[in-house]
Parts: structure tokens; sequence; C-alpha cells
């Protein structure tokens, strides 16, 4: 029996895209499973005991899970953001996660080179229409000078990305109807659960870019990049890409999305 995570992959209702569920499996093909992603498996499940003043080493050691275990992304990235939520308190910690994100956002250029063009085309949409989101949203709160920096961000990962592709997609306006139905508070449509629109907003730009990152899985478990690059760009290019996941999703529960397992993960049935 196969288990996996229920990240869904969707464009929330503000977007007007019907959710598909996406499972991811616990182990490679064959069940088979490199040494490295072994070993930082299970150095991540034992980071799990540390203190919850070492949150950034339990952080650390699932995105190294991440990068080393392509085919447990989505686990291993919300494990991650998990602990990086745990980790601070208060409006301290939605300005680390901000600043986290836009610090990711501008490490994108070694995936904006790896992206071959119908995922490029998925990864500058979804940030392009989150931060195009955000700003209208903005635009109707009094102290919203955070949520434009948000918004910058977006638009800025999808400028980088869009840098390296062969043509640009964004639109740069998106419909508004379901966001302006509901500016504070929206359903989740893969789980039902209410929570704040902006954290709905990130939760959806994690998804779209880790169905880039599972689609982009080789068959020997690591990112796909064009023959000529280097082990060096490979591996820049997974980074990029899990700290951008990470980062949204981060972003998501500090603004309010529940960070508990029980609603971000679960167990298919066959």
């Amino acid at each position: 029996m196969r288990t996996g995570i229920a990240v869904l992959l969707l464009a929330v209702t503000l977007s007007g895209c019907a959710p598909s569920a996406v499972h991811v499996s616990q182990h490679d093909p064959d069940n088979l499973r490199p040494t490295a992603c072994e070993q930082a498996w299970t150095r991540a499940r034992q980071s799990e005991q540390l203190h919850k003043n070492q949150s950034d080493n339990r952080a650390q050691a699932w995105t190294q899970a991440a990068r080393e275990c392509p085919a447990r992304l989505d686990e291993a990235t919300v494990h991650a953001a998990q602990a990086l939520t745990a980790s601070q308190g208060g409006q301290t910690n939605r300005q680390t996660a901000t600043l986290r994100l836009v610090q990711a956002a501008q490490r994108l250029d070694p995936l904006a080179k790896a992206l071959p063009v119908e995922l490029a085309d998925q990864a500058i949409t979804g940030e392009d229409r989150s931060g195009f989101e955000l700003s209208v949203l903005a635009a109707r709160k009094t102290d919203a000078a955070w949520m434009l920096t948000l918004a910058d961000a977006h638009t800025a990962a999808a400028q980088i990305l869009a840098g390296h592709s062969k043509h640009d997609p964004r639109q740069g306006v998106y419909p508004t109807t379901d966001l302006l139905a509901h500016p504070d508070e929206s359903t989740d449509p893969a789980n039902g659960i209410q929570t704040p629109t902006p954290a709905l907003i990130e939760m959806d730009t994690a998804r779209s870019l880790l169905a880039v990152g599972r689609k982009l899985n080789g068959s020997a478990g690591t990112i796909r990049t064009d023959v000529s690059q280097n082990a060096k760009s490979h591996q820049e290019a997974t980074s990029a890409l899990i700290d951008m996941v990470v980062a949204h999703l981060s972003m998501a529960m500090n603004l309010g999305y529940p960070a508990t397992s029980s609603a971000l993960l679960q167990t298919p049935k066959h």
C-alpha cells in the first residue's frame, strides 16, 4: 500500500480551476531509495525530538530531506514549513516569513534556467496571479503595507522566472469575482478548511510549485535539467524550488492556515 501527502494541486476558486489530488509515494520506484535519501530522512525524523527552540535545525533537516528525496517532496516541505512556523511567534513570525519569501524569490534564477516551457508557464502564472490577488486585497485595507511587500515578492518571482522563458504568459490582471466575494476568509476546496484568504493564496502558490517540482522529477529521482548542466547547477535548481515552496507554505501558516499535520497530511484511500 502506498501512502502519500494530501497537498492538493489546485488553482483555488480564486482562479476558477478545479482541484485535482496528487499523492506522493513514501518510497522511490520499486521500493528502492538512494542511501543519501535514507540518511536524510532518518535525520529529519530524529530532528522531531529536538526542543522547540531548535526548530530551525528541524527545518533544515526536513529541507535537506526534500532535496535528497524528491519522491517525498510534498511531505518534507510541509514538515520544514511547520518547523519554521513553530520557531517564532506573533508579528515577528510574519515579518520573518515575509523576508524568507522575498529572499527565496531572489534566488530563483537557477530554477528559471531549468524549467521547460510548459512548467515555466505554470510557475510564472501562479506567482503572477498571486501577486495580483494580494495587491487587490491590500487595496481594500488601511494597514496593508506588509501585504504589498508580499505581493511584490510574488511579482518579482514571476519576473525572474519569465526572464529565461521563451515567452511571457503573465496576464497582469486576473478575474476577481471570487476574490472580492471572499476577501477576508475563504474555503479551501482541497479539504473544506476555512482560512484567511491571503493564507489560501499562499498555500495555492505552494501547491502550484509542488506540481512543477513533481513533474521535474526524473527517473533517477532528481530534478531534470539540460544535459549540459553540471551537478552544481542541478543542485541549485532543486534548492531554489524547495526554498520557494517552503517559504510559501511557511507564509501560509503564518497568515492563519492550520499548521497541523491533520490539516495537511493524510493517507490516501485505495
